[in-house]
C-alpha cells in the first residue's frame, strides 16, 4: 500500500512554469524603451516643463484661454442667431478663435521663454549648468522644446472650438490647414527670435532695451500674421494651389534653417571661450545660403508663364543675403584669435580636411576669409541666376539688367574691402583690450561712413561748398558711386576698378591666415579621453 502511495506521488503533476505571452514580451519592451527615453530626455525639457506647468503665468494664460474661448462660443453663436443655422458663420467665429490663441502663442510663450533664460542668466543658474553635463545646445533646446509643449497644450485646448467653427459652414479644409500651419510655424519661430535676444545683453539696462525689442518684434508679428490669417479667412487664398505648396514649403525650410542659425548662435553665447563658438554657425550661414540658392533656382526653373514674378522671389532673396553676409562677414572678422588647447584638438588633422574645412576653424582670419568667399559666392550666384532669368524671357529690360549686374559687383567689392578694414582695425583694438564680436559691426558702420563723408566734405571744401559732378577722388564714397551706377551713368573704370580691388582684398586676407593653414590638431590627453568616455 505504502509502494501505490509513493507511485501515486511521483505521478502527480507539477505546476507549469509561466511561459510568457507575445503581448507581455511587447510591453515590456515599450516600457523598457519608454524608460531609456524618460532617462535620456533632456533634464532641462522636464525642469522647465514642471515649472511652466506649476507657475502662475501657466495656469493664468490657460484658464483665461478657456475662459475666452468659451465666452465667445457662446457670445458669438447668439450673435449670430438666427442666421446661423442658414447662413454660413464658420468665419466670423473662426477669427474670433484665432485671436483667442493667437494671443498666447504669438506673444505669452515667446515672452515666457525669454524670461526663462534671461533668469536663468541673471540668477547665475546657467553657471551651475554649465559645469554639469549638459550642453549649451541642451539648454536652449530645452527651453525651446517646454514652450513648445505649452502650445500644445493650448491647440488640444482650443481644437473643439475650431472644429465647431469648422461645421458652421463657410471655410474650407485647406485654409483651416494653412491658417494652423502658418500659427504654429510663426509661433514657433517667434519663441526662437524670443530666445536669441536672452544672452545678448549683459547689465540692467541692456536688459531693459532688449526686452522693448523683444516686444515690439512680437507685437508687430502679431499684428502681420494676424492680418494675413484674417485675409485668408474671410476671403480665401488669392493664390493658385502650386504657389501656395512653394511658398508653405519655402517657409517653413526657412523657418527651420533660419530658426537653426539663431538657436546655434544662443548656444555660442552660452559656451565658454575656451570652447569653439564659431564653426558651426558658419555652417549654419552657408546652409541657410544654399538653401536660398535653391528656392531660387526652382523658381527660375518653375515659373514659365508670368516671368515677373520670379522677381518677387529673387529680389528679396538677394536683399536678405546681403544683409545675412554683411552682417555676419562683420562679426567673423571681429573674432577673437586666441587658440585654446581645446580648439586646438578640434583643428583638421590631415591635410585633406585641412584644405577643406580650414575656412570653419575660428578666428578672425579664417573668418575673414570665410565671409570673402561666402561674398563672392552670393555675387556668382546672382548674376548666374539674372543671365538665367534673362534667358527664359526679358523680364528686365537692358537698361535694367546692366543696373542690377553694376549694383551687386560694387556692393560685393565695397563689402570685401570694408571687412579687409574691420579685420586690421579690430586687430588693433584688441591689443590691450578684449571686446566682443558686436564690435566688428561697429567697426564696418564707422568705416563706411567715413569712407562716404570724407571724400565728400573734402571735395565740398574744395569747390567752396557748392555742388560738383562724380570724380575719381570718390571711389571711396559708395554712396555716391552706387548713386551713379543706380542712374546707369557710372565711368568705365568704376568697374574695373572695383573687381580689382575685390581681388586685391581676397588675396590679403588669404594671405593673412599665415601659420593657422599650417597648424597640425593637438592631441587629446588620455585623461581628458577617459573622461569622456565616463561620462
Amino acid at each position: 500500500m505504502s509502494t501505490i502511495n509513493a507511485v501515486s506521488d511521483e505521478i502527480v503533476p507539477q505546476p507549469a512554469p509561466d511561459v510568457e505571452s507575445k503581448t507581455d514580451v511587447w510591453l515590456r519592451r515599450i516600457d523598457d524603451l519608454a524608460e531609456k527615453f524618460g532617462d535620456a530626455t533632456n533634464p532641462i525639457l522636464i525642469k522647465e516643463t514642471r515649472q511652466a506647468l506649476k507657475s502662475r503665468q501657466f495656469v493664468i494664460t490657460f484658464s483665461v484661454l478657456l475662459v475666452a474661448a468659451f465666452a465667445w462660443t457662446v457670445a458669438g453663436s447668439l450673435s449670430l442667431m438666427p442666421l446661423i443655422y442658414t447662413t454660413p458663420s464658420a468665419p466670423r467665429m473662426l477669427i474670433g478663435y484665432y485671436v483667442v490663441l493667437a494671443l498666447p502663442m504669438l506673444l505669452v510663450v515667446p515672452l515666457a521663454a525669454y524670461r526663462s533664460l534671461e533668469a536663468e542668466i541673471d540668477d547665475g543658474t546657467l553657471e551651475l549648468l554649465s559645469i554639469t553635463a549638459l550642453s549649451p545646445w541642451q539648454i536652449v533646446l530645452g527651453k525651446l522644446a517646454s514652450a513648445s509643449l505649452q502650445m500644445m497644450l493650448y491647440l488640444v485646448a482650443l481644437f473643439p472650438c475650431v472644429a465647431y467653427a469648422y461645421t458652421l459652414r463657410g471655410v474650407d479644409l485647406p485654409t483651416l490647414g494653412l491658417m494652423m500651419a502658418v500659427l504654429i510655424t510663426a509661433a514657433l519661430a517667434l519663441t526662437v527670435v524670443a530666445l536669441s535676444f536672452a544672452p545678448l545683453a549683459r547689465g540692467r539696462t541692456g536688459r531693459i532695451s532688449t526686452l522693448l525689442v523683444v516686444l515690439m518684434v512680437l507685437l508687430l508679428a502679431e499684428y502681420l500674421v494676424g492680418s494675413a490669417v484674417v485675409f485668408t479667412i474671410l476671403y480665401g487664398n488669392p493664390l493658385t494651389i502650386g504657389w501656395t505648396v512653394f511658398l508653405l514649403v519655402t517657409a517653413i525650410l526657412l523657418t527651420i534653417s533660419i530658426s537653426h542659425l539663431l538657436l546655434t548662435t544662443t548656444a555660442a553665447q552660452l559656451t565658454p571661450e575656451s570652447e569653439n563658438r564659431s564653426s558651426g554657425i558658419r555652417w549654419s550661414i552657408l546652409a541657410l545660403t544654399i538653401l536660398i540658392f535653391a528656392f531660387n533656382a526652382f523658381s527660375i526653373e518653375w515659373i514659365r508663364e508670368d516671368r515677373e514674378q520670379v522677381l518677387f522671389v529673387f529680389f528679396p532673396s538677394l536683399l536678405f543675403l546681403a544683409g545675412l553676409w554683411t552682417f555676419a562677414g562683420s562679426m567673423m572678422a571681429a573674432e577673437s584669435s586666441a587658440m585654446t588647447p581645446r580648439i586646438q584638438r578640434e583643428l583638421p588633422g590631415n591635410l585633406l580636411s585641412r584644405l577643406t574645412l580650414l575656412f570653419f576653424t575660428p578666428g578672425p582670419a579664417t573668418g575673414l576669409v570665410f565671409a570673402c568667399l561666402g561674398i563672392l559666392l552670393v555675387m556668382t550666384a546672382s548674376l548666374v541666376g539674372l543671365e538665367r532669368i534673362q534667358d527664359f524671357g526679358s523680364v528686365l529690360r537692358p537698361r535694367e539688367f546692366t543696373i542690377l549686374r553694376n549694383l551687386i559687383v560694387a556692393y560685393s567689392s565695397y563689402l570685401i574691402v570694408f571687412l579687409l578694414l574691420v579685420r586690421g582695425i579690430v586687430a588693433l583694438v584688441r591689443i590691450n583690450n578684449h571686446p566682443r564680436v558686436e564690435v566688428g559691426m561697429a567697426a564696418l558702420i564707422a568705416i563706411a561712413v567715413l569712407a562716404a563723408l570724407v571724400p565728400y566734405s573734402i571735395g565740398l571744401h574744395y569747390n567752396d561748398y557748392r555742388q560738383y559732378s562724380y570724380n575719381g577722388w570718390q571711389i571711396t564714397n559708395w554712396v555716391w558711386t552706387l548713386g551713379v551706377t543706380l542712374d546707369n551713368q557710372p565711368p568705365q573704370w568704376i568697374m574695373e576698378t572695383a573687381v580689382a580691388a575685390m581681388l586685391i582684398a581676397l588675396l590679403i586676407a588669404i594671405a593673412t591666415v599665415g601659420r593657422r593653414a599650417l597648424a597640425i590638431r593637438t592631441a587629446t590627453p588620455q585623461a581628458v579621453l577617459e573622461a569622456q568616455r565616463n561620462a
